[in-house]
C-alpha cells in the first residue's frame, strides 16, 4: 500500500485510485488471477494489470465515488511491471512490531496463522530467499497461490480454519490492512483488527485486548500511546 501511494504521487494520480481500480476488476482482474495462480508472473500479467488500472470505466467510477472533477477521460499510462516490482520491493521488509507479536502469541500458547494473498515467483527469484524461514514463524500458513483461493473469498477463510483446527469463527482474531478482507472475516464471526499504514503498534495494542496477552514490550507500548 505504501508503494502504491508513492507511485500515485509520482504520476500525480488521485490517492487511492490504483487500489480502487484493482478492486474494481475483481474477481477476474489480472491481480486476482495472479494471486490464485491462474496467470503466470510475466508480460501477460504485467500487460493485463496495466489495462485494469488504465480502464476508463474504473477511472470514471472512482471520480464519481469520490465526487472529484474528471479532468481527463482516462488515467495516464501505467507501467504494470514497474508498479508490481515497486510493490514487491516494499513488501520484503518485515514489520518488527508484528513479528514480535507473532512470537509472543506463540510463546503464550496461542496458535498463529498467516492467511496471505501471495504470488508464485519464478524459481530462483531472490524474493524467495527467507520465505521458508518466515513460514516457520507461524503454526499455519495458508497461501492463495497454493490454494487457488484468495481474500476476500469465503472459502479461503474456511480453509484457514480447517487447517488451524478451529470450528467456531468466534475463536479467531484477524488482522488485515484492507477493509473488504476484514468484512469477509467478520461475516464468519471472526474478531477483526484494522492495520492502518504506519500504525502497526496501535493494531497490536488492540489485539492485546482481544486475546488477553501482552504483545508489546515496554518501548513499543510507550510508542503506541504517543
Amino acid at each position: 500500500m505504501i508503494a502504491i501511494s508513492e507511485y500515485e504521487h509520482a504520476l500525480s494520480l488521485p490517492l487511492g485510485y490504483i487500489n480502487f481500480a484493482i478492486t474494481a476488476a475483481s474477481p477476474t482482474g489480472a491481480w486476482q488471477r495472479l494471486e490464485r495462480n491462474e496467470i503466470p508472473l510475466n508480460m501477460s500479467f504485467y500487460s493485463a494489470f496495466a489495462r485494469d488500472i488504465c480502464s476508463p470505466s474504473a477511472w470514471r467510477r472512482f471520480h464519481e465515488a469520490k465526487r472529484l472533477p474528471l479532468a481527463m477521460e482516462a488515467p495516464p499510462l501505467i507501467d504494470g511491471e514497474a508498479l508490481f516490482w515497486r510493490m514487491m520491493a516494499k513488501g520484503q521488509t518485515r514489520d518488527p512490531v508484528m513479528m514480535g507479536a507473532v512470537r509472543r502469541l506463540r510463546a503464550a500458547g496461542i496458535k498463529v496463522g498467516a492467511l496471505t494473498n501471495d504470488y508464485r515467483y519464478p524459481d530462483g527469484h531472490p524474493y524467495l530467499e527467507g520465505k521458508d524461514e518466515l513460514k516457520r514463524e507461524f503454526d499455519v500458513w495458508v497461501s492463495s497461490a497454493e490454494s487457488g483461493m484468495r481474500k476476500p473469498e469465503e472459502g479461503f477463510y474456511s480453509e484457514a480454519m480447517r487447517r488451524a483446527g478451529v470450528e467456531d469463527g468466534r475463536q479467531v482474531a484477524f488482522l488485515d490492512d484492507i477493509g473488504v478482507n476484514l468484512k469477509a472475516a467478520a461475516r464468519l464471526g471472526w474478531r477483526t483488527v484494522k492495520v492502518s499504514i504506519g500504525k502497526s503498534r496501535e493494531a497490536v495494542k488492540e489485539l492485546e485486548e482481544v486475546v488477553g496477552a501482552k504483545l508489546l514490550d515496554g518501548e513499543e507500548e510507550t510508542k503506541s500511546r504517543l
